[in-house]
This record gives structure tokens, C-alpha cells and sequence, in this order.
């Protein structure tokens, strides 16, 4: 707390290594460097090799430690090797091969279609059918193994649409939630609804939980402004020539361009291991068990967040799920009357072009950004406003995985007695502790006396995409995003070489924790 307002503060990026602090791969260069430069002198103690001895354990050093845009040359080096190895097997750009998944029918406005349609069975998930089946690279890519069922509960008539992820035995569904102008309210009212929230969430980290993932989405999308004049034209109740109606339409009339849509998703995913896996089991196994288990998790999250006053509009069927992931991929531009496809076999992007820090996703350029450190000052409760408004194209996603309480409180005693042990080392070899470790050493205390309080704990990660219609629109859109996370206090680095797998990580699918 800060005064009478509420202060929070997230700390520094965690960088325990195995001795202390030293990495696994940063050992093994320097030792690599160091047996090298052993031989050399062996071989022929000259002043000549010893020089060369002395550059080579340098040259080691310098790659295990010196940072490139916030990594190490050894830590770019896996990154590296791989965008090498893609370029010959021609994995920078896929072409799945699902053109036929699903056809729109009829001019803007009128119902899609998919075909062929497939029967909805009670309890059971409708699998849409399956048209030319993907490519050898579509299914070695980010999207291999990614369905989209549709489940209808028995306790409810309202479909759900859930991404089955083969590859990690995972189902994810997604909740619409209503925006409320958080950046409008007051002081204690923001913070009544945080801790509201946080409430939510420490319902998830209960003992044999069968939450794998939670994660949340806000998308904003630019706009022309003719939805919000439209509002006006048919809700105004004053004549068009009073004063405060003209200057509220002069007022929209500036703000045209600026404006944008808000769309807010959560995702709730479920694994088939552990706890979850019991309860499909009891169920029969298989997708069906998956998404009965999914559906009663989500409907009873979806009550805790109405009565944290989150309103949900509504569980996402397996077309609008699929209308979603396509507008990620792809959205119309501001005004456009685009009909997206909405093809629920492959709503993925039809080609992708992956290049070093964009990708090319069916009509659209995408770049995103991993939120490397969050804010290590104090800060209010919409101190992510900058990033979340503004008349960008772009996706902020959060992802949260919940830690029982025995989970979390062996992590917190490991951090410790690493943070003691590491700190010994140093003190013996005669190194500097710096305030980095120090502050990282405080947190791991007061980590562990919150759960000794009784508090949840999450891992949790956050990525930011950035979409254009355009390279260069990109290039102008990532420079205002950049600027609005540095007024977030926030450290954004770009995903070099791995920008196909990261878009993955601002879908509504629960990505990006390893």
C-alpha cells in the first residue's frame, strides 16, 4: 500500500542458475573454452598458443555473458541453429491445404455455412468434418495437432466450442467478457475489482485443481467511428441542432480516427493428466470426457466471475470460436465489410511467411513481443492502460498456470536455498552480490511468507502482437507499441526467429508457458 491508494510492484525476471547464478549452457561454454584452450597449450606451449589460449577462454566468456537485445550469444544460439535448418526444409512458409474447410454464403450479414454439416449429439463433441487433409508442414508447424470441437452440455443447451490440442493433451474454451471502462473509474472501485479478480484466480490454485491454464485477451482493433455516430444517429433523444448534440458529434468527428474496438476473451484449458485425467476417466476417456470436464470448470468460473461483477456475455460456440482466431489472424481493415471465413475445420491462417522479426499471416503482418520485465516500481491498477488503448492493432495476452499450495511452497523454499547457496558461493569466490540478486533474494522471502499467509501463486507470462495491413504499417504500429509499454513501465523484446510459434501465444489457446 502506498498512502491510501493501492501499490503494486512486480519483480525482476528470476536468473537462478545451477552454481552460483552460472547456467546450465553458460558452463558448459566456458568449460568448452577453457578444456580448448588446455589442449592448445599442450600441444604446443609456445607465447603464441598461450595468447591464443587467453582469447579463446575470452572469446567463451564473452558468449556466455555478454547480452544481444537482452540475450546472451548463448542463449540465441538454439534460436539461430533452428531458423538456419528451417530455410532448406522450407518451414518458413506453410500452405496447410485446407482451402475447401468452409465456404461464406450470401453478402455481409447473412449466415455462414459450413459444409458439410455435422449433427449436434448431446454430451458428445461435434467434430466438423474433415476436408483435404493438412500438409507435411501444416502439421509439423505451431498448428499440427489443434481441432476445434463443438460440445453441447447436458446441463445447459448453449454450445461451446473447445480447442483440442493433440499435441499436449489439452482442451481450451473461451469466455466473451463485457468491458466496463476500467480506465473511467474511481480510485476504490478499481481496486475493489482487482481484488476481486485476484479472488477468482486464488480459486483456481486449490489442491487438485483441474485448471491446467487460464489466460486472458484484451484485442483492440482500429475503427472508423461509424458504429459509435451510428449510436448517436438512432439513440440521440435531443434535435439535431441543440448545442450539446453538435458538440458531441464534433467531438466524435475529431475522434474518428482514434477509435478503436475492444474485445476481452478468457480461456480456461484443462490437461488430460493428473487430477483432470482421473475425472475423464471416470467419464469414459477420450474427447468427450475432455470437454464434460472442461464445461463444468467453465461454467463454474463463469459464476465466480459474475459475482466478482466480470460479466460474461457468453461462452464462445465453436464458430464464433473460430470467428475469433480468424480476426487474430486476419481482421478485416477499419470500415471494411470483409466477410472473414469462418470455416470451423481450419479457422488457422491458410499461409503463413515467417520472416526474422514479422510474420505474414494470410493478408496480414504481425510482430510480437514477450513482456520480459514488468514494472519494478510502484504502480496503480490501469498501469496498463497506454497499451491497452489507442488506435493500434494489436493483442495483449496474459497467461496464468496455478500452483497448489504444495507446488508453490516447495518452489519458494528451492528459490531460497538457492538464493543462500548461490550467495555463499560468491562470498567465497570473492564476487560482488548486486541489488538484482538481492532484490530477487527479498522477493523469494516474501514470497514464501505470503504463502505461509495463506496466499495463491501463479507462473504467469505475457505477450503483446502487433498487426498491420502493411510492412511499413507494422513497422509504425510496433514503434507506438513500443512507446506505449515504456510508459507501462514495461520491457518488451521482439521474438526474433520464433515469430510464428509467439503469434500462437496471443490466440485464445492458453500458449506460452513451457
Amino acid at each position: 500500500m502506498h498512502g491510501s491508494r493501492a501499490r503494486y510492484r512486480f519483480g525482476p525476471l528470476e536468473r537462478r542458475g545451477l552454481i552460483a547464478g552460472w547456467r546450465g549452457g553458460q558452463i558448459g561454454v566456458v568449460a568448452a573454452g577453457a578444456v580448448l584452450a588446455i589442449v592448445v597449450m599442450r600441444h604446443q606451449p609456445t607465447p603464441l598458443t598461450v595468447v591464443a589460449a587467453v582469447i579463446v577462454v575470452a572469446a567463451c566468456v564473452a558468449v556466455a555473458w555478454w547480452p544481444i537485445a537482452g540475450r546472451t550469444a548463448e542463449q540465441w544460439l538454439p534460436t539461430v541453429v533452428r531458423w538456419g535448418v528451417t530455410a532448406p526444409l522450407g518451414g518458413r512458409r506453410r500452405r496447410p491445404g485446407v482451402e475447401s474447410a468452409g465456404h461464406c454464403i450470401g453478402a455481409d450479414g447473412a449466415p455462414c455455412l459450413v459444409a458439410p454439416a455435422v449433427a449436434r449429439v448431446p454430451g458428445r463433441p461435434r467434430i466438423p468434418a474433415k476436408d483435404a487433409p493438412p500438409s507435411a508442414a501444416a502439421r509439423a508447424g505451431p498448428y499440427g495437432g489443434l481441432r476445434v470441437l463443438g460440445f453441447d452440455a447436458h446441463q445447459t443447451d448453449a454450445p461451446m466450442g473447445v480447442v483440442c490440442d493433440a499435441r499436449t493433451k489439452t482442451y481450451t474454451a473461451v469466455m466473451a467478457v463485457l468491458g466496463q471502462s476500467f480506465a473511467l473509474l474511481g480510485g476504490a472501485e478499481k481496486e475493489r475489482r482487482v481484488a476481486s479478480w485476484a479472488a477468482v484466480l486464488t480459486s483456481l490454485s486449490r489442491e487438485r485443481s483441474v485448471v491446467h491454464r487460464v489466460q486472458w485477451v484484451a484485442t483492440t482493433i482500429p475503427d472508423d467511428g461509424a458504429a459509435v455516430s451510428g449510436h448517436l444517429a438512432s439513440h440521440a433523444v435531443l434535435p439535431a441542432d441543440a448545442p450539446a448534440r453538435r458538440s458531441y458529434a464534433t467531438l466524435l468527428d475529431v475522434a474518428g480516427p482514434d477509435t478503436s474496438r475492444h474485445e476481452v476473451h478468457v480461456a480456461v484449458q484443462v490437461r488430460a493428466a493428473g487430477p483432470a485425467a482421473r475425472a475423464m476417466r471416470s467419464l469414459g476417456g477420450g474427447d468427450a470426457a475432455g470437454c464434460a470436464v472442461l464445461s463444468r470448470e467453465v461454467a463454474s468460473l463463469r459464476r465466480q466471475l459474475v459475482d466478482a461483477d466480470i460479466p460474461v456475455e457468453r461462452v464462445l460456440d465453436e464458430r464464433s470460436l473460430a470467428a475469433v482466431v480468424r480476426r487474430s489472424v486476419d481482421a478485416p481493415p477499419a470500415g471494411g465489410r470483409r466477410c472473414p471465413p469462418c470455416g470451423v475445420s481450419w479457422p488457422w491462417p491458410l499461409v503463413t511467411e515467417v520472416e526474422w522479426g514479422a510474420l505474414h499471416a494470410d493478408g496480414s503482418w504481425h510482430a510480437t513481443y514477450w513482456i520480459a520485465e514488468w514494472p519494478r516500481v510502484d504502480v496503480g491498477p490501469e498501469f496498463l492502460g497506454p497499451l491497452l488503448l489507442g488506435p493500434v492493432r494489436r493483442a495483449v495476452a496474459v497467461v496464468m498456470e496455478p500452483l497448489s499450495s504444495t507446488q508453490a511452497v516447495r518452489h519458494a523454499e528451492r528459490a531460497r536455498t538457492a538464493d543462500i547457496a548461490d550467495a555463499e558461493l560468491r562470498r567465497r569466490g570473492g564476487f560482488l552480490s548486486t541489488a538484482r540478486r538481492a532484490r530477487e533474494a527479498e522477493l523469494a522471502t516474501h514470497r514464501e511468507e505470503e504463502l505461509a499467509d495463506g496466499h495463491a501463486s501463479f507462473r504467469f507470462s505475457g505477450y503483446v502482437t502487433v498487426g498491420a495491413a502493411t510492412r511499413e504499417q507494422l513497422s509504425v504500429a510496433c514503434d507506438a507499441t513500443e512507446q506505449a509499454a515504456s510508459q507501462c513501465r514495461l520491457e518488451l523484446r521482439r521474438l526474433y526467429g520464433d515469430q510464428e510459434r509467439a503469434f500462437t501465444c496471443t490466440l485464445p489457446i492458453a500458449r506460452g508457458l513451457g
